[in-house]
């Protein structure tokens, strides 16, 4: 599938034809400034004020349009590598990545450089690679509009890293509905979510799944 993880040469991600004019979170910063999670949609940016018109203080669910049908626009998924200071050493589909070379980010493809993902985490050794010798994440980008949101014409972004959960059931709606209608773009989606339960033994800590 196109704009997906694949190990095969990629292309350069078309441009929307939207202009973005907010973000969709599912976390904050609480009162001691430190990062939470939360079961409800935040919209920050310019136009917030409108987002939060039309779906009050904190919605669980919010209806979303894709204005394409191409994945690398509107529905991607890329590895991600950063360092421990959050800063993005690089990125890339599997084949074609873009590698920060100390000035700017440089493409290489693993048909240069066959282990050029184990490379990066042995030069740039984070928290993650330290603990399991793999610090490279799966982050999804969706790129689109929020009908309800009245008064300005644009796409709303939606980031996440969640690809045990969150991820999967985003990308398999969309690729079923590619497969079974032809298109996704136009179709109103509703975008849920809630908080989920660990099943790791003796943890109840809890994480916002979107699906």
């Amino acid at each position: 599938m196109n704009g997906r993880i694949i190990t095969r040469p990629g292309t350069e991600s078309p441009r929307l034809k939207f202009p973005r004019i907010g973000k969709i979170k599912i976390g904050m910063k609480n009162a001691k400034g430190f990062p939470q999670s939360v079961d409800y949609f935040i919209a920050t940016g310019k136009y917030a004020g409108l987002f939060t018109q039309a779906y009050g203080d904190k919605p669980q669910t919010i209806q979303i349009v894709f204005p394409d049908d191409d994945p690398k626009t509107v529905c991607c998924e890329q590895y991600e590598y950063r360092d421990d200071s959050g800063r993005l050493i690089a990125t890339g589909d599997g084949e074609t990545f873009k590698v920060w070379n100390g000035s700017r980010y440089e493409e290489m493809t693993r048909t240069q450089y066959p282990h050029i993902m184990e490379s990066i985490g042995k030069r740039y050794p984070n928290k993650e690679y330290r603990k399991t010798g793999d610090g490279w994440r799966v982050r999804l980008t969706l790129n689109f509009i929020i009908p309800m949101v009245r008064g300005v014409v644009g796409v709303w972004t939606f980031e996440t890293n969640g690809n045990a959960s969150t991820i999967p059931q985003i990308t398999d709606a969309f690729d079923t509905m590619l497969i079974e209608r032809g298109f996704a773009k136009g179709i109103i989606f509703d975008l849920n979510v809630k908080f989920a339960t660990t099943q790791k033994p003796g943890d109840n800590s809890r994480y916002p799944v979107v699906s």
